[in-house]
């Protein structure tokens, strides 16, 4: 079970069904067993690779996504959250890079202000600094009561901003229970057993 004002890390391998959850929790595909979604008025969902039509500006883009929503744009938090992100918001999207199509989608994401915020592998193609500055958004985000839920295959990074940690294997999801540091140690001391093995090297742990 989850609540509101928390940020949900999602964990598992390649192909285990993180993305497909999250489509189905936003519901975009079908499903079977029921999702409770308790005062949650609006979700905005962020794919792992998502996509623009290339001659469309990143204004102009996010003008889109909040008349898609009905929203109206509040032009004080874009240029706040815009000098975070240091879009170029004037430019085409073919002129930007896999970072900051990221980014232009978190972006629009945010300024919906969405109850729900779900969140596939936002980590990914952003640089370091990026990185960090979206973990203090997520976190101010849930301060305001959003329910987040991510998927990411950066465990550290789900580690530092995460309230609870969802394992999905073997078409099975189940919280973690043990601290979230001692989780990462674990997956850790997985894998070095692993790769022992498979080389016949004596373990020593």
């Amino acid at each position: 079970m989850y609540f509101s004002g928390t940020i949900n890390g999602i964990i598992g391998s390649n192909g285990a069904g993180k993305s497909t959850f999250l489509h189905c929790v936003a519901g975009f595909i079908p499903y079977s067993g029921n999702i409770i979604r308790k005062n949650i008025r609006t979700l905005g969902l962020l794919t792992a690779n998502p996509y623009i039509f290339p001659r469309i500006t990143g204004r102009e883009f996010i003008d889109f996504c909040l008349s898609a929503k009905r929203c109206n744009l509040d032009e004080r938090q874009l240029r706040r959250l815009n000098e975070l992100f240091e879009l170029p918001l004037t430019r085409y999207a073919d002129e930007y890079s896999t970072g900051m199509l990221k980014k232009l989608h978190l972006l629009a994401l945010l300024l919906q202000n969405n109850d729900l915020l779900l969140l596939d592998e936002p980590f990914n193609g952003l640089d370091i600094s990026s990185s960090a500055i979206l973990s203090e958004l997520l976190d101010e985000w849930k301060k305001k009561g959003a329910f987040i839920l991510i998927s990411s295959h950066d465990l550290n990074q789900l580690i530092k901003i995460s309230d609870t940690l969802t394992v999905i294997e073997n078409n099975t999801a189940y919280m973690k229970s043990e601290s979230l540091p001692a989780i990462g140690q674990e997956i850790q001391k997985a894998a070095h057993c692993k790769v022992k093995t498979i080389f016949n090297i004596e373990t020593h742990i």
